[in-house]
C-alpha cells in the first residue's frame, strides 16, 4: 500500500478518520486497477474471438468447394464453446484478486484504528 502520509496533515483529521480516508483511497485505486485489468482481458478475449471468426469464415469459404461445411461449422462451435469457460475463469481470477486486496486493506485499517485507539487510551 502506498504511504500518503505527507499528503494529509496530521491536524486535519482525527487518526481514525485519516485511516479511513487512506483505506478508501487504497480501495479506490485497487478497484481502478482491477477494472483496467478486466478491460484488457475483455479486449484480448474479443481479439481471440475475432481471430476465430476470421479462421471460421476462411474455412467456410473453402468448404463450399469440398462439401464439408457441416464439419467446419461443428469445429467452430466446439472451439467457441471450449474457449468461453477459459475466458470466464480468467475474469473470475482477476475479480478474486480484488477481493483479497480489499480484505488486506480493511484488515490494515482495523489494525491501525485499534492501535490509534489504544494510544489515545494510554495518553
Amino acid at each position: 500500500m502506498v504511504n500518503n502520509a505527507p499528503l494529509i496533515p496530521e491536524q486535519a483529521l482525527p487518526a481514525s478518520a485519516r485511516n479511513l480516508f487512506l483505506a478508501a483511497y487504497s480501495l479506490n485505486t485497487e478497484a481502478s486497477r482491477t477494472m483496467l485489468r478486466c478491460q484488457i482481458e475483455l479486449l484480448a478475449s474479443f481479439r481471440r474471438r475475432l481471430q476465430l471468426y476470421q479462421v471460421f469464415l476462411d474455412d467456410l469459404a473453402e468448404s463450399a468447394e469440398l462439401n464439408d461445411t457441416f464439419e467446419v461449422v461443428a469445429d467452430f462451435a466446439q472451439n467457441a464453446l471450449a474457449e468461453a469457460p477459459r475466458e470466464t475463469a480468467r475474469l473470475a481470477g482477476i475479480s478474486s484478486k480484488m477481493g483479497v486486496v480489499s480484505a488486506k486493506v480493511v484488515r490494515k485499517l482495523a489494525d491501525e484504528t485499534v492501535k490509534d485507539l489504544g494510544a489515545r487510551t494510554c495518553a
